[in-house]
């Protein structure tokens, strides 16, 4: 089913960029495309420029119920270690909220944090010993434990290879860590849950990092793609050390200050857990020189929100007109 899934969206992806290739060929070569440092669910190779801000708002829904292992384990509560058989369940909606702020014409400062809408919980079972599950209501022998899920991020992005308009692409380097607290949604290879004390929640620290490149192609068109590699101290207890991770995206001009956008990614962390094989489509529309916000939507499903004001270096960039 997975498998299944996955083709079917990487296909949609594929459709959409033929589609947006085909409408590029009837359009107008004086549409400029401006410089974003987020596309719907990836970040771009280009700076805001000094001065500039990006400030993006999403929602994301996020679902894992099948993560139920038979055998009992080792629960700590209240500083009592006892074997119990425990489930976790999620239903959740994820919160993802980003500031980007211009420091120079090449560096960008990302600051942000993600937080959820509850629904995370642990289930501890025969939670009284009296073999109880059975019964006309199993809920009286349980014990539910609600986990926080939220991070905070802080990071850095540097454009190493600027745009000059010479045919080749532009590359930025960057990287963020993240901290809070995050859902035990994994196993060990002892398969228990990495938490045995369900009460406290599982604190956790990552740090992500990431390669992107954007090629502009003419006036009109834009091709995006990256790569990364995200380590969270909740995988050093598991047997998947790193998560890599690659991105790609395209955008492209509809009208003299209209962008339809569309991008994939393999695997985002968002608070410790991760969402995998997204795909956003997006629509952007320029109010001014200086001035642009987008409103994009997501298969997860989800929607994102952002406004970008753009910095000097962004300024200077939008009289040109850049065709092949």
């Amino acid at each position: 089913m997975h498998v299944k899934n996955r083709m079917r969206n990487t296909q949609y992806f594929i459709y959409t960029i033929c589609t947006a290739l085909l409408i590029s060929t009837a359009l107008p070569l004086s549409a400029q495309l401006p410089a974003v440092s987020y596309l719907n669910t990836i970040q771009t190779a280009e700076p805001l420029g000094k001065g500039g801000t990006s400030t993006t708002f999403g929602l994301l829904q996020y679902a894992k119920v099948d993560l139920l292992p038979d055998l009992r384990q080792r629960v700590d509560i209240g500083g009592f270690e006892e074997s119990h058989r425990v489930t976790f369940e999620i239903e959740t909606f994820l919160v993802p909220v980003r500031f980007a702020y211009g420091l120079s014409d090449e560096l960008d400062l990302i600051l942000g944090g993600t937080f959820s809408t509850g629904g995370v919980r642990k289930v501890v079972h025969d939670f009284y010993g009296t073999n109880a599950e059975n019964d006309a209501d199993p809920n009286i022998n349980r014990r539910v434990y609600d986990q926080p899920l939220f991070d905070g991020v802080i990071g850095l992005k540097y454009n190493i290879k600027p745009d000059r308009n010479d045919n080749f692409p532009s590359f930025s380097v960057g990287g963020d860590a993240q901290f809070g607290f995050t859902a035990d949604d994994r196993l060990n290879s002892d398969n228990e849950f990495l938490d045995h004390s369900p009460a406290d929640g599982f604190p956790f620290m990552g740090v992500n990092t990431y390669l992107v490149g954007t090629q502009k192609l003419g006036s009109l068109f834009k091709l995006h793609a990256g790569v990364g590699v995200f380590l969270t101290s909740k995988s050093l207890k598991t047997t998947d050390f790193f998560t890599l991770n690659w991105q790609v995206g395209t955008e492209i001009a509809i009208s003299d200050n209209m962008w339809l956008v569309g991008d994939f990614s393999r695997e985002l962390p968002y608070a410790g857990v991760h969402v995998t094989n997204l795909i956003g489509i997006t629509f952007r529309y320029e109010i001014s020189n200086t001035l642009a916000f987008q409103l994009g939507f997501n298969s997860r499903p989800g929607f994102q929100f952002n406004l970008t004001f753009g910095g000097e270096q962004a300024q200077a960039l939008g009289g040109e007109n850049l065709l092949f």
